[in-house]
């Protein structure tokens, strides 16, 4: 009767030893999977940010260039040669009118 009941305790040991494993290497799977997933949404996350970063290079030279054109062509010699081209002149006789007077009215 020993014996049976050695057998019998070794066989519960020996399926309580099976689930340990079972269940070790259940989650040693589920981190091994996690582990994978995230090396992958790493590496996705660099990849996305080196393009954004290319992005943000070229937006900055644009707007550099685009601030230089700005200045060039606010700039006063720009404007006057500008307005001579197109036929303006410079105002030699000034005239302000006043609110109380009417400039044109009808006969």
């Amino acid at each position: 009767m020993t014996r049976t009941k050695f057998n019998n305790k070794s066989k519960k040991e020996f399926g309580l030893k099976n689930i340990r494993v079972y269940l070790l290497s259940g989650v040693c799977g589920v981190l091994a999977v996690a582990s994978i997933f995230m090396t992958i949404e790493s590496a996705t996350s660099g990849s996305e940010m080196a393009s954004l970063q290319s992005k943000e290079t070229m937006l900055n030279a644009q707007q550099q260039e685009l601030q230089e054109n700005l200045v060039q062509n606010l700039s006063v010699n720009s404007l006057q040669e500008k307005s001579s081209e197109l036929g303006f002149t410079k105002v030699t006789n000034l005239v302000y009118v006043s609110e109380g007077v009417t400039v044109a009215r009808l006969p």
